[in-house]
């Protein structure tokens, strides 16, 4: 039988502890995802009198980056959701695996599966109903010290902002310019909205929900839930939407005036895209930091890439700012180190033992061999330097204060589409996407 996880104690430890704490047997289990930080596995269950059901199980390896948003967090949470705004119930915590448990949702979560048009609308509308419906909790009712109740929209990201960027201080050696710019353009612009702040889901979109023919009947991965503007589940969305899309903002706006019946003006939306881009940039930030071999490398920093893009564009809209979307022909060749000592990783502890040819073991060798030449020979080259951080916030701060940013955002646009030039290949079909609002 395949193992909830590789480690076997721990598998074990799991096993037992799901059979104990459930009262039914282990029938089989299936890996639903996997990788350097977490993964993920579905277990079947018989129970007494042959009765059927199953456990969904989140597994922390132990590698990931440290952030406030954990499994534990998202155990406490849905523990008090008990079912609510079509959150997974919980079975159960296990300290020594990291591990939570919870009741299996019904449905499927593959929505770029839907081919059926009404079928699609009905989904879509009542993935809008569910976000109402979280946005609904009594903040109060839950009693968690990390959710304070009485927020005001406007304090709630005040506050997320801090401790985004308290991160990327603490964590991040190099932090991109562009993240401190864009966090440095959130805080200028900040809304001054006194309106209740609401539980935000935080991860909402494709992948994070489950449906039937009729409807969403779950909403999964609550680990990023944290109090802010509403707006910010279909700014996420949308910031989702370059690796897997939905549908269009304004269409996402519409859905949620209707089932919120509240009037949410397209400029919030613009904002808080914004402002969902350049928090999702901070743990991207990190996992790259990490250098750690299991990480999917390639998707992680496409999507980064990819996502500047579109983070300066949304920025230079909102400032009513004319850029030039050429592509260049040429640019500075990015800083490259750790890409050989992933590959190498790849080549060697994954693909090599996969590898019953001789001759394809022995060219193999030599492709790994090439890797360290290319590595000792181009990847020492120092980067060229930039000022520091807190030199470049003040720097950034007066030129939002006075209006001074064309050139600013230009700059970061012509760098990230020539990284989109060098990375066509690797980000196959996912060249070109814009987030678009």
């Amino acid at each position: 039988m395949i193992g909830i996880v590789d480690d076997q104690a721990k598998d074990v430890a799991l096993r037992t502890w799901i059979e104990a704490t459930t009262g039914a047997s282990i029938k089989a289990i299936h890996r639903v995802s996997g990788g350097a930080f977490r993964t993920s596995s579905l277990v079947e269950l018989v129970g007494p009198g042959d009765r059927q059901g199953c456990a969904f199980l989140k597994i922390d390896l132990g590698s990931a980056p440290k952030t406030p948003f954990d499994l534990r967090r998202e155990h406490g949470l849905l523990a008090r959701l008990d079912g609510h705004a079509r959150a997974p119930r919980t079975i159960g915590w296990h300290e020594g695996a990291t591990a939570m448990a919870m009741h299996c949702l019904p449905g499927e979560a593959v929505y770029a599966k839907i081919r059926d048009d009404a079928h699609r609308e009905r989904i879509e509308r009542s993935f809008a109903e569910a976000l109402v419906e979280c946005h609904a909790i009594d903040i109060a009712s839950l009693a968690l010290d990390h959710l304070p109740a009485g927020l005001s929209i406007r304090q709630a990201i005040e506050q997320e902002l801090a401790m985004w960027e308290a991160l990327l201080d603490e964590r991040v050696a190099d932090p991109d310019p562009l993240t401190l710019f864009a966090f440095r353009w959130l805080h200028h612009r900040l809304p001054a909205d006194d309106r209740p702040a609401v539980l935000v889901q935080g991860d909402a979109g494709p992948g994070n929900f489950l449906f039937d023919d009729e409807r969403v009947t779950g909403l999964v991965d609550w680990e990023m839930t944290h109090l802010g503007h509403p707006l910010e589940d279909l700014g996420c969305v949308l910031a989702r939407s370059l690796v897997q899309p939905m549908t269009s903002a304004d269409r996402l706006l519409a859905l949620y005036r209707q089932a919120s019946g509240a009037v949410w003006r397209r400029e919030e939306l613009l904002y808080v895209t914004v402002l969902v881009m350049a928090r999702f940039s901070v743990p991207i930030a990190l996992a790259l930091e990490s250098r750690h071999t299991g990480l999917d490398y390639g998707l992680t920093n496409s999507y980064f890439r990819l996502s500047q893009i579109s983070l300066v564009r949304l920025i230079a809209r909102a400032e009513n700012v004319a850029l030039d979307e050429s592509v260049p022909t040429a640019g500075a060749r990015p800083p490259i180190d750790f890409e050989f000592e992933y590959l190498r990783d790849v080549l060697g502890n994954i693909v090599k033992p996969a590898v019953d040819d001789p001759y394809v073991g022995y060219r193999l060798d030599g492709a790994i061999g090439l890797i360290n030449y290319l590595g000792a020979a181009l990847g020492t080259e120092t980067p060229s330097e930039r000022a520091d951080r807190e030199t470049l916030r003040k720097l950034y701060a007066e030129q939002i204060a006075t209006g001074e940013i064309r050139a600013t955002l230009q700059d970061f646009l012509t760098e990230a589409l020539w990284r989109e030039v060098l990375m066509r290949d690797m980000l196959g079909p996912l060249h070109g996407r814009r987030v678009e609002l």
